[in-house]
């Protein structure tokens, strides 16, 4: 029972995330603004030490619920790795599903440097490794333009209806460099995941590492 109701908050979570993401009328930012204040950076970022305390709380007596509950990239991966178990029953894998265990020496030796670039303020350095800034990266920058050409698409059918719910919106393309870096990001994290679980959590991911620390 427990974990049904960790998938289903789980998926709430990371659907009301991407919605938020995806967001271009602004609308939902109303009503769904609150999941991104919890989340555990963005929370340590803004100093709001009574967020960074419920998780740190709720890890010592749940385990890391956080991850793969909240966290949209956690989420992500556990999407993304599902697939890949139904795929490895299938006779076109190739490569054999195994979870990709912890690899302390390269977690902690990334948690380090992340800590000195939140020291230092290396934003982009902290930006890059942040696992809600990677989700959210990916997501406006392969996702959105194509959410807003489908909002623009619906909107071209309404006003030929004389119906106005849907506004002809501006597509916002990115730099090339932030987009490459979603772009690869992407590829990365869905290959690792599809093969291996949660690897970005076990090897990259500064809460993984700190969480994860506290949980065991």
């Amino acid at each position: 029972m427990y974990k049904k109701i960790r998938v289903v908050l789980a998926l709430l979570c990371w659907l009301s995330i991407t919605l938020l993401f995806l967001d271009i009328s602004g609308v939902l930012h109303h009503h769904l603004a609150w999941l991104a204040k919890i989340q555990f950076l963005p929370a340590v970022m803004a100093m709001n030490f009574g967020i960074v305390a419920l998780w740190v709380v709720v890890t010592l007596l749940l385990g890391r619920c956080y991850c793969s509950v909240i966290c949209p990239l956690g989420v992500f991966q556990d999407i993304v790795a599902w697939v890949g178990r139904g795929l490895h029953s299938k006779p076109i894998r190739k490569v054999p599903y195994n979870y990709s265990p912890a690899k302390t020496w390269l977690r902690w030796t990334v948690f380090v440097l992340f800590a000195v670039a939140m020291f230092v303020g290396a934003g982009s350095l902290v930006a890059l490794l942040a696992p809600y800034s990677s989700y959210g990266r990916m997501v406006q920058n392969l996702m959105q333009p194509l959410w807003t050409w489908g909002n623009n698409a619906l909107a071209a059918v309404a006003e030929h209806y004389d119906s106005y719910a849907f506004y002809n919106r501006e597509v916002w393309m990115r730099s090339l460099p932030t987009f490459l870096i979603a772009a690869v990001t992407f590829v990365v994290i869905v290959i690792l995941a599809a093969r291996n679980g949660r690897t970005y959590c076990n090897t990259i991911c500064p809460v993984g590492t700190l969480l994860g620390t506290l949980a065991n």
